[in-house]
């Protein structure tokens, strides 16, 4: 069936539409006044349903009601009707609300712009979760979006306050869509007993905090599954079972946001707790049991739990949904648990969401702030959730008072690579060549459900690529500064020729004759004024390193560079046995031979392998070849050979520990100082220099000896004849003296 672009995205469409909230209401009569009162303290609710409207009166009569509506909540009238006339009490008697209980904070009936969505004619099969259970995942950054997972799928980006319609298949685009459970034979972590399969939640942060669940029993690891644990069951903050198993319930579903815990049973028990690094504990926080019908759990914030059940409306394909939200922190303190007061009063970290970038051999430098509450002594702790690739040193001292009066804490944490700290084993370190990620966490020891505002700082910690660094090449001698050529010039379509016996495009450094002459035009955009290079010095490009606009070192490391073009008129000062390899070093030939990749761009510090360690796969055989690596322990450089004109190079940084970012920049030389190439071969013109010299030789032996003969006489005669009218015509063109 057609539907509306404009309106439909993923099966259901969108349009702006009047919010119309309507409380779940019974008892006493709803007032039109209305007043402001809270429903949280409400009596619960049973199934009472109103009454249809007697025939022949256009008003219904109201229905009754407990207490009347929150504030916010509008009723418009008397009674309530939709685009097609369909009466709110007429949705009551179709039996498809579920009554929450009083200790929902509030709640209300999310049913709004149904006019405007687009009928299907069941061109398409609506999808749903293919477990028992309902289940809600929220967008880790933007927590209005979530999807809810059940009998029926829908998508809200309003977290639930308007009605939506069911996300479907077109029955032309159906397929299959399996989950694969990974390979069991590798174990990463000590072995916890398990009763029957479980479904694994990875929270939020990456801070490798999981939850494996199913029906009889919940577990926790905060350590990315290498440590896993049953969540004991408190009563009065006393230890009542070591696990929810052993109370012998259902769990119907589980929900997490950050640090806590949210349960609901199958008999409608709803349990709360907060996960910790040391100690996590759940609590069963209602007094009366939550009526369940296709609900599920969902975390607004911090807090703040969604009870969530989607109601189907009998006329509109649209669903309407029950929400229930349950203010954790104020059902706590009215609860009779024995919470305490929060040990401490400011717990801040200037990482916490926020992500830093930590480069190879790079150092970040953060900290933390802690302010204990009045006669506590908290204790902070730090910890990182990939200690295989982040090492840690922290510094805690006294940093003065706050306007209370309160000691102030503050914590420096430094941040390095863990190959690096010197505190690890080598088996405990991962592989330093590879990018890896890590959370940073300041919490506190057993900080308990008092502390439910007071969440620990995170951050994350990315090992890898610094993307504001970047290399060029110093150029403080160019072509435009000696008025060689001028940008302006070099701006207008400037080209220059390569011979074809100088370049390769085929990058093999070999002379080519079945190649033309070509043309290249050169990008002033890209390469700038060229930099001036004399023909018959060795040279090396200068490296700078720069992060963003600042710069931070000349790069000594390893590099290599390429003509681009193809150009192999130049050669290396140093060979492979000179550069005291111990295997046989790489080249561009061997590189691009190996390589998909057969151009400038084939060499990387992927696959760069070090000829200074010994490797028994590439042994050294031919220490006479050249070695093309540049910078690093040896004094290699470039040696053009006698041609003036353009080069321009691709140049890579090679060293694998340098930087986790593919370092590479193009520049553009001139090299200058060749003497013009000869029109003839350099044989020939031997050849004929040395015969004239011989024919000087030879006549300065004959002509002494005919001047005394007479044949002699004639022949000097003749020459001499030849000599005097050349120097009668330069006496011509003297001057006359006065």
């Amino acid at each position: 069936m057609q539907l509306n672009p404009l309106l439909q995205f993923w099966g259901f469409n969108w349009f702006p539409a009047v919010l119309l909230l309507v409380p779940i209401t019974g008892g006493h009569n709803v007032s039109d006044k209305g007043a402001n009162t809270d429903v949280f303290c409400a009596r619960r609710l049973v199934g009472f349903r109103a009454k249809p409207a007697p025939k022949g009166v256009g008003e219904p009569k109201t229905w009754a009601s407990p207490r009347v509506p929150r504030p916010g909540l509008s009723i418009v009238g008397r009674h309530l009707t939709d685009a097609k006339g369909l009466r709110l009490h007429d949705l009551f008697n179709t039996g498809a609300f579920v009554f929450f209980p009083p200790f929902c904070h509030r709640q209300y009936i999310a049913r709004t712009g149904k006019i405007h969505y687009v009928e299907t004619g069941g061109q398409e099969d609506l999808l749903f979760y293919a477990y028992e259970k309902p289940v809600i995942l929220k967008h880790p950054c933007r927590y209005q979006i979530a999807l809810f997972l059940g009998k029926t799928v829908f998508l809200t980006t309003d977290t639930f306050e308007s009605s939506l319609k069911p996300l479907f298949a077109p029955k032309h685009l159906q397929g299959r869509f399996v989950f694969a459970n990974f390979p069991e034979q590798e174990n990463w972590g000590l072995p916890f007993p398990m009763d029957d399969s479980y479904k694994i939640i990875n929270l939020p942060g990456l801070k490798g905090f999981l939850i494996f669940w199913n029906d009889n029993n919940i577990q926790f690891s905060h350590n990315s599954g290498q440590l896993v644990g049953s969540i004991a069951v408190k009563k009065n903050m006393q230890f009542l079972h070591n696990s929810i198993a052993q109370m012998r319930v259902k769990i119907y579903n589980v929900a997490s946001h950050d640090n806590e815990l949210a349960i609901l049973t199958e008999n409608g028990r709803f349990f709360y707790g907060t996960l910790g690094l040391l100690s996590t504990s759940i609590f069963e926080v209602t007094p009366e049991d939550i009526s369940i019908n296709n609900t599920a759990l969902m975390f607004r914030n911090v807090g703040f739990i969604f009870v969530v059940t989607p109601i189907q409306d009998p006329v509109f394909q649209a669903y309407d949904f029950h929400v229930c939200i349950i203010n954790i922190q104020k059902l706590l303190y009215q609860s009779e648990i024995g919470l305490k007061t929060c040990k401490a009063e400011v717990l801040q970290g200037n990482f916490d969401k926020k992500m830093h970038i930590l480069d190879m051999g790079d150092t970040l430098y953060l900290y933390g702030v802690m302010v204990p509450q009045p006669t506590q002594s908290p204790i902070p702790i730090i910890t990182v959730s990939n200690p295989h690739s982040l090492g840690i040193k922290l510094k805690m001292y006294e940093d003065g008072y706050t306007y209370d009066g309160n000691i102030q804490f503050k914590i420096n944490i430094t941040l390095m690579q863990q190959y690096l700290s010197g505190k690890a084993h080598d088996s405990f370190i991962s592989n330093i060549k590879v990018p890896s990620l890590s959370t940073i966490t300041l919490d506190l020891i057993d900080r308990g459900l008092s502390c439910i505002d007071l969440q620990p700082p995170t951050g994350l910690i990315s090992i890898g690529c610094n993307w504001a660094k970047r290399i060029i090449v110093r150029n403080s001698l160019n072509a435009c500064s000696k008025d060689i050529l001028t940008p302006v010039e070099l701006q207008q379509n400037y080209t220059y020729l390569l011979e074809k016996e100088t370049y390769d495009p085929s990058f093999n450094s070999r002379s080519r004759n079945d190649i033309p002459d070509q043309s290249i035009m050169y990008d002033y955009e890209e390469l700038g004024c060229p930099q001036l290079v004399y023909f018959n010095n060795p040279w090396k490009p200068v490296i700078e390193l720069w992060e963003g606009s600042q710069f931070v070192e000349v790069v000594t490391t390893e590099f290599v560079l390429i003509e681009k073009n193809g150009i192999h008129t130049y050669n290396y000062s140093v060979n492979v046995g000179q550069a005291a390899c111990k295997s046989q070093a790489q080249n561009w030939t061997t590189v691009m031979d190996a390589s998909a990749t057969k151009n400038f761009q084939a060499w990387t510090r992927d696959i760069y392998v070090t000829c200074h360690e010994l490797n028994a796969s590439i042994p050294l055989l031919w220490p006479h070849l050249e070695y093309q690596i540049l910078g690093g322990r040896t004094d290699n450089s470039i040696i053009f050979h006698e041609r003036n004109g353009f080069y321009i190079f691709s140049l890579t940084i090679v060293d694998p520990f340098y930087s986790y970012c593919d370092l590479t920049t193009s520049f553009a030389i001139y090299v200058y100082g060749a003497f013009p190439q000869r029109v003839l071969p350099d044989y020939p013109l031997a050849s004929l220099t040395m015969f004239g010299m011989l024919f000087m030789l030879w006549l300065g032996y004959v002509l002494p000896k005919l001047s005394s003969t007479e044949k002699g006489k004639v022949i000097v005669g003749f020459f001499q004849q030849l000599w005097r009218p050349s120097v009668k015509k330069e006496k011509r063109r003297k001057p006359a003296h006065h």
